[in-house]
């Protein structure tokens, strides 16, 4: 693992990876309304974000979004303008329009963002990687710090160990945490792999990725585990070879991890004599916890409304026991934009994922470790997508967006051919004028909500409703 090793070579500045740095650090450290729940707040800063990146879009961004757009095999750079023209169709048809269109905005612009930050990156070369990488290492610490602290509170106190308690300090739902795991671990391994480094720096790091693996087995959550899992098997049978470092040091981080969460977990809160709270996710691992009588609403209205579904956002729309969303992201799209919709962004994620694997898989004397831990993380959110909300939470988006864009930019500097941007005259009319459409879909969607969110939140636990989330915490709409 020696190629594309992270540098501090001189970059090329990257100011939309130091806003999408900002979003994310604000969304875990800065509890600026402590009315609202994380989820709101993390909500906010993201519509911030995407904000300013729909006017930049419009105009100093416009070439980068181009360039990036022109780099794509001409299927995908039809089949996504297709997806969106057909959602956006879907959304005008819809019961609740402004709705349907704010998460068609909001999922244009992400989309744009993972675009410039893709040539931002692909421009930046290993100086972005390596800010890029302090940025994921930085935000895991604070993260980790954030939950642990919490723990030995708890322990130094002598109260009730509840883990479900750990990460509310931080995140809505620890699944949210989980989501976050399935990308953040596989890059966590990146600087060990790929760096030459002090002894300290490097037990620091391998730390840390261990603390994330406890922290994964503390929360519960049973998609990152399968996430991960599916994600290490894949990289496995289709790149051994290039892999196996990768696959060798989350083996013993996993290990440590178990370790760390036997002796902090149980270990010591039965020594010390404490009243602790572990949920057993082992001992009936399949059970879906309500996913089932979601997928069949999903696959309902796929059935009822399979050309251009039922709006964007709109089975937030029908009320039920268990969710706003159906945590599966394929049925999510089909039902909610349509099944030609949900195809046109599904083949090309699956053919993204395909060529990483083949690139990877290819690589025989010099290894890209940064795109592998790129690829996993990717391999992970993707599998993770089809049981959670991995496309509906803004915090897991943001991180999401991040990572798409990144190892797009990655791939695109080794054999790329430099695009003719005067080509697509079509698009350089188009970017700006979607881009304000979906500043404005946003801008209309959210502000009557915006102001009242804690209020509306602390009626619904009031009342002892459900809080489902979906674009706010209290995900029904209207």
């Amino acid at each position: 693992m020696t190629s594309h090793e992270v540098s501090a070579a001189p970059w090329e500045f990257s100011p939309l990876l130091f806003m999408t740095g900002l979003a994310l650090f604000a969304g875990i450290a800065i509890d600026f309304v402590p009315e609202l729940i994380w989820h709101d707040q993390q909500r906010m800063e993201q519509i911030v974000l995407l904000l300013i990146a729909a006017l930049a879009l419009a105009t100093i961004w416009r070439k980068s979004l181009l360039v990036t757009l022109a780099r794509l095999p001409t299927p995908i750079r039809l089949a996504l303008p297709l997806g969106f023209t057909l959602g956006c169709t879907s959304a005008v048809l819809a019961a609740y329009p402004r709705f349907a269109l704010l998460e068609w905005g909001t999922l244009l612009l992400l989309l744009g963002v993972a675009f410039v930050l893709a040539e931002q990156t692909r421009r930046g070369g290993v100086g972005f990687d390596t800010w890029a990488i302090r940025l994921v290492v930085a935000l895991a610490a604070v993260i980790a710090l954030k939950i642990m602290t919490g723990y030995v509170a708890t322990i130094v106190e002598g109260a009730r160990l509840n883990t479900l308690q750990l990460f509310e300090g931080t995140f809505s739902n620890r699944r949210v945490f989980g989501q976050v795991a399935s990308m953040a671990i596989p890059l966590l391994a990146y600087p060990l792999l790929s760096t030459e480094m002090p002894r300290v720096r490097r037990w620091s790091l391998f730390a840390l990725l261990a603390v994330w693996w406890m922290l994964v087995i503390v929360s519960g959550t049973r998609g990152t585990w399968m996430a991960l899992a599916v994600a290490a098997v894949v990289l496995a049978a289709v790149a051994w070879r290039a892999s196996s470092g990768w696959l060798r040091m989350q083996a013993w981080a996993f290990g440590a991890g178990a370790l760390l969460f036997a002796i902090l977990f149980v270990g010591l809160p039965a020594w010390l004599e404490l009243d602790a709270s572990l949920e057993n996710r082992f001992v009936n691992p399949a059970t879906l916890s309500g996913r089932g009588e979601l997928w069949a609403l999903a696959w309902g209205e796929i059935q009822a409304h399979p050309w251009l579904g039922i709006g964007p956002m709109h089975l937030a729309s029908i009320h039920n026991g268990f969710g706003a969303h159906p945590h599966n992201a394929v049925l999510q799209l089909a039902a909610e934009w349509g099944v030609p919709a949900a195809l046109a962004f599904v083949a090309p994620v699956a053919a993204g994922l395909f060529y990483l694997l083949l690139r990877i898989r290819r690589q025989e004397t010099s290894v890209n470790a940064l795109l592998i831990c790129l690829t996993a993380s990717l391999l992970a959110a993707s599998a993770q997508s089809m049981v959670d909300g991995v496309i509906v939470i803004a915090y897991t988006q943001t991180w999401l967006v991040l990572i798409a864009g990144w190892v797009l930019g990655v791939y695109f500097r080794d054999g790329a051919r430099a695009p003719v941007i005067s080509d697509f005259r079509m698009m350089r009319l188009g970017v700006p004028v979607l881009s304000l459409f979906a500043f404005a879909g946003l801008l209309n969607g959210v502000l009557p909500e915006i102001f009242n969110r804690a209020e509306v939140t602390q009626a619904y636990a009031d009342a002892g409703k459900l809080i489902p989330p979906r674009y706010w915490g209290v995900g029904w709409i209207p």
